[in-house]
């Protein structure tokens, strides 16, 4: 596969989990966050698990015979089941700009978890890329309701979950190359995690869930099963700095969406404080590699 191909597919998949941002928005109309999301991943897991079957049909029983393999996927899940739970809760209140920009300050997360914990070396640029998504999240934030700021603060912590999320995969992965069954297996924790929530604070029927199953279908089969295997075959393919740029732009697709679709629009501060944070994910990501491509 050629680079220009590969940078291609992830553009795709960049879009699509920008514009599920809508979806997951809209898809709340007749059903809670829990419900959508138990049904989501639902389909997510119905999309991915054929692909795993077929590809690493053996991987199953590795990784379920294995304490240490199989601890590593269920914890992945959990993490990814609190960083879309409460990123789904928070879009009842919240803006799509606010949380697509919000959530991805993980990258930054990312470097400072690995700082502490893994004890691994960081590029200065971090400090400066991590002012930059502190002053554009306040400008994201700022003179909004309290209810809409607590919403907020509650993708601050989404985006903690799915730092920790990508570190696990990177654990896991280092030990363990089995993509599409590790994701099948994720899906089905966050599948069953919602819907334990869902039975438990929300009333889900097949009713309500199928006036949603445009939302359901796009954001499971689309956004979970095809962007992520999009993801899968083609960065490994691509050269990292146009990787970087072209999956930070699930923000960028994510506004545009939003304007779009729903008539949310932004007002000078909201577009300073996406910039801010765009630009903080971009120089985080680019600049240590362009580093050590400079010191070759």
């Amino acid at each position: 596969m050629s680079q220009t191909r590969a940078n291609l597919l992830m553009l795709i998949a960049s879009f699509i989990w920008g514009t599920a941002f809508v979806s997951q928005t809209t898809g709340m109309g007749t059903i809670g966050p829990f419900t959508f999301s138990f049904s989501r991943f639902f389909f997510a897991t119905i999309a991915v698990l054929p692909v795993a079957l077929y590809f690493e049909a053996n991987n199953f029983i590795k990784i379920f015979s294995n304490s240490k393999l199989l601890k590593l996927s269920i914890a992945t899940g959990v993490f990814l089941f609190l960083g879309m739970g409460l990123q789904q809760y928070a879009l009842q209140v919240s803006q799509v700009s606010n949380v697509a920009f919000i959530t991805t300050l993980y990258v930054p997360i990312v470097g400072i978890i690995s700082r502490f914990i893994f004890k691994s070396q960081l590029h200065w640029i971090i400090w400066i890329a991590i002012l930059l998504c502190v002053y554009g999240s306040y400008l994201l934030s700022s003179n909004q309701s309290i209810e809409i700021q607590k919403s907020d603060a509650l993708i601050f912590i989404s985006a903690f979950c799915f730092a920790l999320h990508i570190i696990l995969i990177d654990v896991f992965m280092k030990q363990f190359n089995s993509p599409f069954t590790y994701g099948a297996i994720q899906y089905f924790v966050v599948f069953i995690l919602s819907l334990i929530l869902a039975l438990t604070f929300e009333e889900p029927t097949l009713k309500n869930i199928s006036f949603e199953w445009f939302e359901i279908l796009y954001t499971g089969i689309l956004s979970a099963g095809l962007g992520y295997t999009l993801q899968i075959i083609a960065q490994h393919k691509a050269s990292p700095a146009p990787a970087a740029i072209i999956l930070s732009m699930e923000g960028v697709f994510a506004t545009i969406a939003a304007w779009l679709l729903i008539n949310q629009t932004l007002d000078l501060n909201k577009i300073i404080g996406c910039i801010a944070i765009f630009l903080g994910v971009i120089i985080v990501q680019l600049i240590p590699i362009m580093k050590k491509t400079y010191d070759r």
